[in-house]
């Protein structure tokens, strides 16, 4: 068991977490047309963070992610970021067993998430189950809708 460390985001946080979040999308080949296109997708104000349950992941006191999740309606995570050079790492699974007990103690038992295409294949190694899919920004590529099951607290 590896031994990360989670924290509450606080708003002063907003600078270093969009530029990991923006880091790591780019990290993935796209465009620089079609970063622009996500700018505000990656951008995270201190209000956002004030608003939602923003969590920072550590590994050896170093900040290598972040998570973010949104309670409204449905419970979704809506960011799940790692530096590029902490991707592929195995940190994922153990993250992921971290949201998921989160999102049990906000009271919740199910939460959703729109993948990125990239990750789907880590999505569905977590259990993701799609439940839905739509056309992205791009013109005929899709994105799927997971659904995860949280741990019972």
């Amino acid at each position: 068991m590896m031994s990360l460390r989670y924290e509450p985001a606080t708003n002063a946080d907003s600078g270093i977490l969009s530029e990991i979040a923006k880091t790591s999308k780019q990290n993935w080949g796209y465009s620089n047309e079609q970063m622009d296109s996500w700018n505000d997708d990656l951008t995270l104000t201190p209000d956002y963070i004030s608003k939602n349950h923003v969590v920072k992941i550590f590994n050896k006191g170093e900040l290598i992610g972040f998570y973010a999740i949104i309670t409204s309606a449905k419970t979704e995570l809506d960011h799940l970021w790692l530096t590029p050079q902490n991707m592929r790492r195995g940190f994922g699974s153990e993250i992921f067993r971290h949201i998921k007990e989160h999102v049990s103690k906000l009271g919740k038992s199910v939460f959703h998430l729109i993948a990125e295409p990239n990750a789907k294949g880590f999505y569905e190694k977590m259990n993701g189950v799609v439940t839905g899919r739509f056309e992205s920004k791009i013109p005929g590529r899709f994105l799927e809708i997971h659904e995860f099951t949280a741990h019972p607290h």
